[in-house]
């Protein structure tokens, strides 16, 4: 049964199955080649919209640095640097068919790969999911065709969970600069802050939302209103960026955060996130590459405040990488009565025969 919160401002169809807002996401870093400074950043903005079409997005939005160019698309974004692109699509789009146009562009540009990085949260909607995105088996079988690579399942696989598939042609024997990416995946945000992001009248596409530049000081934001609802961001700063994305409708209410910006904290960073969207529940993984064999420190402090660790897994894989995924539920959502979890009997009947 929706609200009627949620009845006023949704279409009949999305009641029913909701919008997909947990992102799929694809990094592929190429090796440095000094005859191509430029890299990828040469490549016109209509090229980029021929390999997005494959994903079925669009671009809305472009502006650039000294840095990278970042791009908000009809779903998510697009960060484009010399050497690498990072590109997330939300809804029931199809990422990884964008994959052969991406290396053929690559090619163009005398480009080899380095490593290869996709991943993605559980989908609240799976069976809304287009090919190869219907399972997890069916887009690591589609990226085996192409790479070399590892796949991996983090987290517990009856909650909040993540899949990473990793593939590595780098030269181990130089000195990486490490590269670390933070994520934070929130649901169930606070219906007060979630009605903040509908279309009001007189808002305009690009009008700024309060408190977002000022998440990481000294950026420079690109920002779009969505109609009826929606909203998408990127922020550069220098050489990292951040990015948001945020479906408000109750019934799949949700709002990411990433930044490839590296702190020697994050604790300060993802307290302010969380004041802005008061999520119920909400995921974190921190990725980071390490010169050394020596696994980091926590990159935040675990407890936060108003919040109840429920699930924490840290691994160490292959490439010198370390990941660490930890779910949390707020004291709020977790003080709200819950059905209580019934055990299923089964008849002996239905036991299987034993033998001995």
């Amino acid at each position: 049964m929706t609200t009627p919160y949620f009845e006023k401002f949704c279409e009949p169809e999305a009641v029913v199955t909701g919008f997909e807002g947990p992102e799929k996401r694809l990094e592929i870093d190429f090796k440095h080649n000094v005859n191509s400074l430029n890299g990828l950043r040469e490549i016109p903005q209509s090229t980029w919209q021929e390999m997005l079409d494959y994903a079925k997005c669009t671009i809305i939005s472009h502006v650039r640095n000294e840095y990278f160019d970042a791009f908000v698309l009809s779903e998510s974004s697009l960060f484009v640097y010399p050497f690498k692109i990072m590109v997330k699509t939300c809804g029931t789009t199809t990422l990884l068919n964008i994959i052969p146009k991406l290396l053929e562009i690559a090619t163009s540009c005398d480009l080899s790969v380095e490593f290869v990085m996709f991943s993605r949260k559980n989908y609240l909607f799976p069976n809304k999911q287009k090919n190869p995105h219907n399972r997890w088996e069916d887009e690591v079988s589609l990226l085996n065709t192409i790479f070399d690579g590892n796949a991996y399942v983090i987290g517990p696989t009856s909650g909040d969970h993540w899949y990473l598939y990793l593939a590595d042609y780098s030269d181990t024997t130089r000195i990486i600069t490490p590269e670390k990416t933070l994520e934070i995946m929130m649901h169930k945000l606070d219906i007060g802050v979630a009605s903040t992001f509908y279309r009001k009248e007189g808002t305009s596409d690009k009008d700024k939302f309060p408190g977002v530049a000022e998440l990481i000081e000294d950026s420079g934001t690109d920002e779009f209103n969505f109609s009826p609802c929606g909203y998408s961001m990127n922020g550069l700063n220098k050489q990292s960026y951040y990015t948001i994305h945020v479906t408000p409708e109750t019934i799949c209410s949700y709002a990411s955060f990433e930044t490839n910006i590296s702190l020697g904290s994050y604790s300060k960073l993802i307290s302010h996130v969380l004041a802005l969207f008061k999520p119920g529940t909400f995921t974190v993984t921190f990725f980071s590459e390490k010169a050394t064999a020596v696994a980091s420190s926590d990159p935040f402090d675990l407890e936060i405040e108003g919040y109840i660790m429920k699930h924490k897994t840290f691994s160490e894989l292959e490439g010198n990488c370390d990941v660490l995924l930890v779910n949390y539920e707020s004291l709020e959502y977790a003080s709200r009565e819950k059905p209580l979890r019934k055990i299923k009997i089964p008849s002996v009947e239905t036991l299987p025969t034993l033998i001995y």
